[in-house]
């Protein structure tokens, strides 16, 4: 009798829990020697306003999902960790082959201006981590991010951009780039693999698969070194009512065998165009949703800066892999001014200057039969009517932004997709700054043509413009207090026009 894979996965995930906590149950009675050592403390209390019901974009943008839509709202968050013991700690002769950690951190907002929802609780990261060498181990919830690119000032990634709440999942990876010693640490890799849990209200049982690999070309002294790679995202399995009467479903299940996983992993075509367990959607376009990038990057570095230029070229079928959406994607360019004994009062540390264009999606039409099906309409698919988002926020680059915050006149365009702009034109500027050698300041902006979808496309020009100045201000009499404030304005005729702030207080200790 043969197993469903939903039963083997959530088998795989118990235990592999399992061995995780007894591990770290075992390890931490060993370091009860040097009780909480290592353990790291973080509370903020803070509250927003604006001048409209809606949070303005760049408040909300990127935050992991912990960010209410709707304003005005008040947040307390708090957090504890325990990250590897680093290698330069007094502690330590060597650095460690074997660790472990774990993080858990949660946001209450208090939402008084929304009438269904007046507060919530999230919970953006809970995980458990152990490490052996240059691999890790971990399962539950994590920010992190996919692509290669500046992760600190970048206005998202294209596939993975950290603007949603992180799934949970199991994942194996390496720590950092792993040089090739038998090449004598000229070539190294980066790579991981995961198995995660779509858990969102529209679907029931849904799964994430996950994988990236990349390579650094240049030992990591060198000035000059390069980057190649990609990832790979499927969301997939699943069943859900509004399925029932869908032509892209087998009575409102989709297909979630092991043997289904095989085949999207590997993201080839399945053995039958169809059978008992799906339709023709699935034997034409291959098993579940795929998404991710080609990335390219070089980096330069000296003693006075870094430089990184990148580029992230995305794909959802084969005409994506093939380069036939040419020139979409993410490119830009990062400079990284290294620290220094400088008495200047006010300096730059980072700039970043990105450019978006999602416009060509390999053609208007999509042919069933072709090679090269075309007509990508990014992040929309005809089984997950929600889409590329993850609990109502875009997983991707959030310049694709789901219909509910968009302006209402723009709803009314939606066809039933949950985005309903997709053709996009985006420049963006982002800096950080140093102000008196404690005050951070930072800047970000962005300007957008947007144009719709194929199918629905805007009747005239739809520009946005958004910008955020942020800053974080030590408090020098409370050792670890800060007070961040930011400030953000919306003005166009995507999203409702807007200006808001935010402030709060944050203790680390």
């Amino acid at each position: 009798m043969s197993h469903s894979y939903p039963t083997l996965t959530n088998m795989l995930f118990r235990y592999l829990l399992g061995f995780m906590f007894a591990l770290l149950f075992n390890i931490a009675q060993a370091q009860l020697k040097k009780p909480f050592s290592g353990l790291k403390y973080e509370t903020e209390i803070g509250g927003a306003f604006a001048t409209n019901k809606q949070t303005p974009f760049w408040l909300r943008t990127n935050q992991y999902g912990i960010v209410p839509l709707h304003n005005a709202f008040y947040t307390l968050r708090a957090g504890i960790n325990r990250d590897y013991v680093p290698p330069t700690d007094s502690t330590t002769t060597k650095k460690r082959k074997f660790d472990w950690g774990f993080a858990a951190n949660s946001v209450l907002n208090f939402i008084p201006s929304h009438t269904d929802k007046t507060k919530e609780l999230l919970w953006p990261e809970v995980y458990a981590k152990i490490k052996f060498g240059a691999f890790e181990l971990y399962g539950g919830k994590r920010r992190e991010l996919f692509g290669l690119g500046d992760s600190t000032l970048s206005s998202g990634f294209m596939s993975w951009s950290g603007n949603a709440m992180p799934f949970p999942k199991i994942q194996l990876q390496t720590i950092d780039f792993v040089p090739l010693k038998f090449l004598k640490s000229i070539l190294s890799f980066n790579a991981a693999y995961a198995q995660g849990w779509f858990t969102v209200p529209y679907i029931e049982g849904a799964y994430l698969h996950q994988k990236q690999f990349y390579v650094r070309f240049g030992k990591p002294h060198w000035n000059v070194r390069f980057y190649a790679g990609l990832n790979h995202q499927v969301q997939w399995g699943g069943k859900a009512d509004y399925l029932l009467s869908s032509p892209a479903a087998v009575n409102g299940q989709l297909p979630s065998a092991f043997r289904d996983y095989l085949s999207l992993v590997t993201g080839r075509y399945p053995d039958d165009y169809s059978n008992d367990r799906y339709n023709s959607f699935d034997g034409a376009n291959r098993i579940g949703n795929h998404l991710g990038s080609y990335d390219f990057a070089i980096e330069w570095n000296d003693s006075k800066r870094n430089i990184l230029f990148y580029h992230q070229h995305p794909y959802e079928d084969a005409s994506g892999l093939a380069f036939q959406n040419f020139p979409d994607g993410l490119t830009g360019i990062r400079l990284l001014r290294q620290p220094n004994t400088s008495t200047t009062s006010f300096r730059l540390r980072r700039l970043g200057l990105e450019y978006l264009q999602t416009t060509d999606q390999s053609g208007e039409t999509f042919v069933t039969l072709s090679r090269y099906q075309g007509g990508d309409s990014y992040f929309n698919h005809g089984q997950y009517k929600e889409g590329w988002s993850y609990f109502g926020n875009t997983l991707g680059t959030p310049f694709i932004a789901p219909y509910p915050t968009l302006r209402s006149d723009i709803q009314g365009l939606s066809n039933e997709v949950f985005f309903p702009n997709n053709r996009i034109l985006m420049g963006y500027l982002g800096s950080e700054w140093l102000l008196f050698k404690q005050i951070t300041l930072t800047t970000r902006s962005s300007f957008s043509r947007n144009l719709g979808t194929y199918s629905q496309a805007f009747l005239s020009n739809t520009n946005q413009f958004s910008c955020l100045l942020s800053a974080s201000i030590p408090i020098p009499r409370w050792a670890g207090c800060s007070i961040k404030s930011s400030f953000a304005l919306d003005q166009g005729q995507l999203f409702p026009n807007a200006f808001g702030g935010y402030i709060s207080l944050k203790k680390i200790w």
